[in-house]
C-alpha cells in the first residue's frame, strides 16, 4: 500500500513539473481575435502632443504595448517591457497604449516605473468609450502587437516573452536597423570641450573659496541645430579648499552651498543656451528634436 502511494505521488510530482516546464499559452485563450500577421495595422493619434499617428513611424519597427495601471497583469509585466525598450530603443519603436481613466494615476505609474518609452491615452473607460481597442480587436490585457516598417502586423500576443523572442529573432536576423541618431556638436567631444573651456567664467565668490561642482544640464537640440529648453538636472558640490568653511556651522555651510548652486547653474545654462553649432538628431530618416544630457564639470 505504501509503494501504491509513493508511486502515486510520483505520478503527481512529475505532472506538477511537467506543468512549469510547459507553461500555459496564454495567447490560446486570449489573443485569437487579435489582428493576424500581414494585416495593415489601424492608424490612430499616438502622440496627441506633437500630433502624430502611427502612420509616422513608418519606415521602423513598432511595439504596441496596450496596458493599464489599475491591471496587475501589466504592472507585473512592466519590467520586461523596459527590457525590450532597453535592448533596442534605437532600432524599435515601443508604444504604450494605456487604458486609464485617471490622468493622475497613470502618469504616476509611469514616473514611478520610469517608463521612458511614449505614452498615449484617451483616458477613457477600455471597451464602453474608448475606440483603438476595436481597432485592435483588444480584449484582453496586457497586449502587444509588432508592426513591420510598411505598417503591417507581424505578431499579435498577450505573452511579453513571446515579443522578445520575436524581436531577438528579428535582431539576429539583420532586420532591426538603427532608427535614432542622437544630435552631434562641430568637431565632436573635442568640439564641446573646447566650447565649454573658452565659454565658462568661473563663479568669483566660488572661485575665491575654492569651490568645485559638478553639473548635469539637459537641453534639446532643435531640427534646425539650436539649442532649447536648457535645463539643470542636477548639480553637486564637490569640495572647497578654504580652511574657513568647515569651521562654519552647519546651517551656515548649507546656505553658502545653496547660493554656489545657484552660480553654477546660471553660468552653466548661460553657456549652454548659447551652443548652437549643433547637427540635429535623425529618427526614422528625418530630422529630430532630441534631448541631449552634457555633463559640465567646475574645477581647478
Amino acid at each position: 500500500m505504501k509503494k501504491l502511494f509513493f508511486a502515486a505521488l510520483l505520478f503527481v510530482c512529475a505532472l506538477a513539473a511537467g506543468a512549469q516546464e510547459h507553461p500555459e499559452d496564454m495567447d490560446a485563450k486570449y489573443a485569437a481575435d487579435l489582428l493576424k500577421p500581414g494585416t495593415e495595422a489601424p492608424d490612430f493619434v499616438v502622440d496627441s502632443v506633437r500630433n502624430r499617428s502611427l502612420s509616422y513611424y513608418r519606415g521602423a519597427y513598432v511595439v504596441l504595448d496596450f496596458w493599464a495601471s489599475w491591471c496587475p497583469d501589466c504592472r507585473k509585466d512592466i519590467p520586461k517591457v523596459k527590457e525590450i525598450d532597453s535592448l533596442y530603443w534605437n532600432k524599435v519603436a515601443v508604444i504604450g497604449i494605456s487604458f486609464d481613466t485617471n490622468k493622475d494615476s497613470w502618469q504616476q505609474c509611469i514616473k514611478k516605473n520610469k517608463m521612458y518609452w511614449l505614452q498615449y491615452s484617451e483616458l477613457k473607460k477600455w471597451k464602453k468609450e474608448t475606440e483603438v481597442d476595436r481597432k485592435y480587436h483588444v480584449n484582453w490585457i496586457p497586449t502587444m502587437y509588432l508592426i513591420d516598417p510598411e505598417g503591417r502586423i507581424v505578431l499579435g500576443t498577450v505573452m511579453v516573452e513571446k515579443m522578445k523572442a520575436k524581436l531577438e529573432e528579428l535582431d539576429k536576423a539583420g532586420k532591426l536597423k538603427q532608427i535614432l541618431f542622437y544630435p552631434t556638436y562641430k568637431c565632436g567631444v573635442q568640439g564641446i570641450v573646447k566650447y565649454l573651456s573658452d565659454h565658462l567664467k568661473y563663479p568669483k565668490k566660488a572661485q575665491k573659496m575654492g569651490v568645485t561642482a559638478k553639473l548635469m544640464m539637459s537641453f534639446w537640440v532643435a531640427e534646425d541645430g539650436s539649442v532649447e529648453d536648457v535645463q539643470t538636472d542636477s548639480c553637486k558640490i564637490t569640495g572647497c579648499d578654504d580652511v574657513n568653511f568647515a569651521k562654519l556651522p552647519a546651517d551656515e555651510q548649507a546656505r553658502l552651498k545653496e547660493q554656489f548652486t545657484v552660480l553654477f547653474e546660471n553660468e552653466g545654462k548661460r553657456v549652454v543656451s548659447k551652443m548652437h553649432d549643433w547637427t540635429p538628431g535623425m529618427y526614422i530618416g528625418r530630422k529630430e528634436r532630441v534631448k541631449f544630457h552634457l555633463p559640465i564639470t567646475f574645477r581647478f
